[in-house]
């Protein structure tokens, strides 16, 4: 027998057991492939086919022909670039995001870390508890709950405080200077999210050996460089991915936020990406522009994330891909 023929039989061989293999999986997990459907069903409806809503971005819009108007190129994208607000936008956007990922970042591992190191269990519960609430109230009340608390009124909390404590001579108007919007959003989305952001984190910190810890204390390590050496390194690739994943959101500053809180008097500081295509794209009916914007967005996101990881990649030595 020729030499070829043996190694296309072989070859046959190899594919038809793999092929086997491959039906035995499935056939063994079969009721969690079910499970799956649902969700399969549900990401190519509303994530898949909405991706042909992108063609919008490249034509003129038309009630008649809404995906198949004339084709126009990039000349929304030329508008927006060239608009007299690209700039103050972009800063607003990316400032907005990148102090909300950072601090939340942060905040959220500095929680998990004081978290595990509770040794009460129902102090640990109810301290857990207690900081996921926040994640699930509404903008709206958060927002109006904003408006209570830092109002310019004397007798607002914040501005009462200050005055009491001698640090201010006459109450900060927080809603209507600029200056301030851009902390007061960062700390409110702080606030919001740290006890959700810190499940993650918690989860990573108790599946550490405990062995290392033990290790660590007979070699005479406080908890403080157990900390450092053990805890924050063993963490540190779920860190580098949910960073990574943030990064990719940067210009997703938010809009429930951002609207609720947003007056003509802070409007320099607080408009954002996601505000201005509500304002542009939907109320004033420019769709194509807006799917020009929403497209931009979702362009520097994937640019975004691989060169975050190759960042990752080249300086820590791990990434996500």
């Amino acid at each position: 027998m020729k030499l070829s023929n043996m190694f296309s039989m072989k070859q046959g061989v190899t594919a038809g057991y793999s092929q086997n293999a491959i039906v035995k999986k499935i056939k063994r997990q079969k009721v969690h492939l079910l499970l799956l459907l649902p969700f399969i069903a549900f990401i190519i409806i509303f994530k898949y086919i909405p991706m042909y809503g992108s063609l919008l971005a490249f034509r003129e819009f038309s009630y008649r022909t809404p995906f198949g108007g004339d084709w126009v190129g990039l000349q929304y994208f030329k508008s927006f670039f060239n608009s007299p607000d690209f700039g103050y936008i972009m800063r607003n956007t990316v400032v907005i995001s990148s102090l909300s990922l950072v601090f939340s970042t942060l905040a959220a591992i500095l929680f998990a870390i004081l978290i595990c190191e509770v040794r009460n269990a129902a102090y640990k519960k109810v301290i857990q508890t207690v900081s996921y609430l926040p994640h699930f109230i509404s903008w709206v009340v958060v927002a109006g709950m904003a408006m209570t608390i830092l109002s310019i009124d004397e007798l607002a909390p914040v501005n009462s405080l200050l005055l009491h404590l001698q640090l201010i001579d006459k109450p900060i108007n927080f809603l209507g200077e600029a200056d301030h919007f851009w902390p007061m959003v960062t700390g409110l989305n702080v606030w919001k999210n740290i006890g959700w952001n810190s499940i993650i984190y918690i989860a990573a910190i108790m599946s550490i050996d405990k062995q290392m810890y033990e290790s660590a204390v007979i070699d005479g390590a406080n908890r403080f460089k157990q900390i450092i050496h053990i805890t924050l390194p063993t963490i540190m690739p779920t860190i580098i991915l949910l960073f990574t994943f943030g990064v990719g959101y940067i210009l997703n500053a938010g809009l429930d936020q951002q609207l609720f809180l947003q007056n003509p008097m802070n409007i320099r500081s607080s408009e954002v990406l996601d505000t201005y295509v509500l304002k542009y794209g939907l109320q004033q009916a420019a769709y194509s522009y807006g799917a020009a914007v929403g497209l931009f967005k979702s362009v520097v996101g994937i640019v975004l994330i691989v060169v975050c990881n190759y960042v990752c990649r080249k300086y820590l030595k791990m990434g996500i891909f």
